[in-house]
This record gives structure tokens, sequence and C-alpha cells, in this order.
């Protein structure tokens, strides 16, 4: 039998309590009863109203702000008139956040030495949504001309707005001289330039024959699962290679075990990720409370020797270390990029469905040829954020 504990992801969305302190579990039901209300609606259900509403609280809530970037952009025309100020009230704060390009399109990062500039390109992402926000009429061409105009010191802020101005264009959605107005304000800024890698490592050159690859939907080890989870139940699915990895384990050793095949989107080919404990304790970047190891601690099966007693108790007692964590908030985006960015969107969504669409494939210059506007991704991301993006805190 499988001595193991199931991501403690799961088990907080279950609304299980794992802790005595009851502002935890206070914090951990609310948010499983606001998680329902949107799985409910993104699953086929018609209440608009309550599906709003709890969005709206979501969007009120600095550590779930970022949940605006994944929200399915089709339902922004449905929208009522009073969700338009909270969503606003988020996006204008987003403005704020540069992210690392690539983790919204491939993932094609470089290593650190082999960058350029020893940068990684920095985008708003917020601003790429410029086109469907225009055409719900949550900006105008006036909004857009005043935020460009205060800020014009904000070189990736203004890069970001100036991808959107030929969809806005092609699309008919504001009127040929405000776009050149628009693009007279970003006019200073250059266009993206595409850079390659100072050389290309081992590692590099596996995930670029990878990418090219592309596994077809035939090649999946669990074809018929949900993307957004829960992923224990994928696990029987390669049963046998988790009691192959428990059966080598000393009596008292413990792994935690991820990566595609347990997230559902791995083929028989996919590598697992595998990480003994007592090497994270010994790393100061990944042992628990280090935001770097959050998805690890947080997103993993722990499988133990069989003298390890009470498996779950043990992977509480790390879990828990980042409700206390100062970083905590970082520790929830290391949540996000994990299940929602690396590796769903850059190629398990592709994998998984056979491809993408949106109106933006056409747009390189918005990286639209990728599934981050396909309405379909939008809602599995939405889903693993409200379900899965979340640390509740002890300092409340």
């Amino acid at each position: 039998m499988l001595n193991h504990a199931i991501p403690f992801i799961e088990r907080l969305a279950s609304g299980e309590a794992v802790s005595c302190d009851a502002s935890i579990t206070t914090q951990i039901q609310r948010r499983c009863k606001m998680a329902q209300i949107a799985i409910k609606y993104l699953r086929g259900g018609d209440n608009d109203e309550s599906y709003y509403e709890v969005i709206n609280r979501f969007l009120r809530e600095p550590e779930s702000r970022r949940l605006l970037l994944y929200l399915p952009l089709s339902d922004l025309q449905n929208a009522p008139e009073w969700f338009y100020e909270t969503y606003l009230d988020a996006w204008y704060e987003l403005l704020n956040v540069q992210d690392a390009r690539e983790n919204f399109y491939e993932g094609d990062t470089f290593e650190v030495d082999a960058r350029p500039d020893g940068q990684l390109e920095r985008v708003v992402k917020c601003a790429h949504l410029t086109p469907w926000l225009v055409e719900a009429r949550f900006l105008s061409y006036t909004d857009l001309k005043r935020i460009l105009e205060l800020n014009q010191d904000n070189e990736v802020l203004l890069r970001s707005f100036a991808n959107t101005w030929q969809m806005l264009k092609d699309r008919r959605l504001l009127e040929e001289a405000e776009i050149d107005e628009l693009k007279s304000l970003t006019a200073r800024v250059s266009q993206r330039a595409q850079l390659s890698p100072l050389y290309i490592s081992e590692g590099r050159e596996k995930w670029l024959h990878e990418r090219e690859e592309q596994p077809q939907r035939e090649t999946l080890l669990t074809p018929n699962v949900n993307l957004a989870g829960p992923f224990s139940p994928n696990i029987e699915a390669f049963m046998d290679v988790l009691e192959t990895i428990q059966r080598a384990l000393g009596p008292k050793e413990i792994v935690l075990v991820g990566g595609s095949r347990l997230k559902g989107y791995g083929t028989t080919l996919s590598d697992l990720d595998i990480f003994r404990l007592e090497d994270l304790d010994r790393d100061p970047e990944m042992k628990a409370g280090n935001p770097h190891a959050t998805h690890i601690h947080y997103n993993t099966l722990w499988l133990g020797g069989n003298e390890v007693d009470d498996l779950s108790k043990i992977a509480t007692d790390y879990a828990t270390v980042y409700f206390e964590s100062p970083k905590r908030h970082f520790a929830i985006e290391r949540l996000e990029s994990d299940l929602l960015q690396y590796r769903l969107l850059h190629k398990g969504f592709v994998r998984f469905y056979g491809g993408h669409d949106s109106i933006a494939k056409n747009y390189p210059e918005m990286d639209g040829n990728c599934p981050f506007y396909d309405d379909k991704y939008r809602r599995i991301a939405t889903e693993l954020f409200v379900k899965y993006v979340f640390i509740p805190t002890s300092s409340t």
C-alpha cells in the first residue's frame, strides 16, 4: 500500500481544518465557499450574479488581485456595471506590476548567465488586455491617453500598451485618429527585440527538442482528466512508478513527487520531479518557508518509507510554516506560476487539447500565439487560481 499524502493545496481546497487556529480555519472555509461559487459558474452554471459578486470579492483582496490576469475575456461583455469599478481598481493596481514576459508565453527565459544583458524582459501584462477592455467599454480612448501621459518615464508600461495598438486598429475598436494619438505617446519606446541566448546549454537543447516535438493527445497518460484538478486521482495512472520509488526509499526517508504526470498533462515519457525532503531541508533556497520552494511543499505528492508514520501531519507541519512567513505574498505568486504558467500555459494545454485559439493569435507583439488568450485555458486557470492559489495567514 502506498504510504502517501495528497498535495497540500487539495486539502486546503477541500476545507480541511489543517490548523487548530480558529482564524485559519475560518479563512480556509471562506475561501472554499468562494471558490465553489466561481467553479459552479465556470463549469456551466448560469448564476451570473453570484459569479461576478464572488470575483468582485477576490479582486478586492490584494493577495488575489492577480486573478484578473486570467479571468475569461468573453465574460467581460456580460459583466454588470457595478463590477466595472472593482475590476478597474484592480487593473490600475496591476499597471504597477512588471512580470517576466516569457512567463506568459513559452517560458523561454534562458539561463541567468546566457541572458545577453543579464536581465529578463519585463511586461505589464494587464496592459495586453486593453483590446478586450475597450471592446467591453471598461476603458476609453480618454482613459488610455491619460495613463500614457502620466507614465512617460515608464518604458515597460509604454511598450506593453504599444503592443496592443495594431489589434485595436484592426478590430476598429477606436477611431484611427485616436489610435494615431496613442501611438505618438508610445513612439519613443522600441518594440521588443528578439533576443538569442549567449550559449545553448544541454538543458536548453532538451527543452527546444521537447517544444518542437509537441506530443499529441493519444500519448497522454491521463487523457480524460480535469486539468483544473484535483490532481491526486491522476496517480492511479502511474501507480507502478510510485510504488517502485517507494520501495527504493529508506525506512524513514521522505520524497516529494510532482510534475506533469501528477497535473494531468503528462505522457508516458514525461519525467517526474522528485525531491528528497532531507535535501530540501539542507538548502536555504528550498527549505520550507522560502517562497522559491512553495510549490514543492504545496503542489506535490508526499511519499514515505515504511517506517514513516502520519505523513499527512508531517506535510502539514512543513506547509503551515508559510502561514507565518513574512514573504507569504511571494509564496502565493509562486503557487500561481507553478499551477497556471509552468507548464500548463507553456506546453500542457496545447499537449492536452491539441492547440489553442483566440483572436490574439496573429499578434506576435502581444505574444498572441499561445493559450494565454484562449477562453478555455482561462477558465481552467481561473478555477486553479480560486481553488489553489491561496495560503492562509496566522497574522490576522
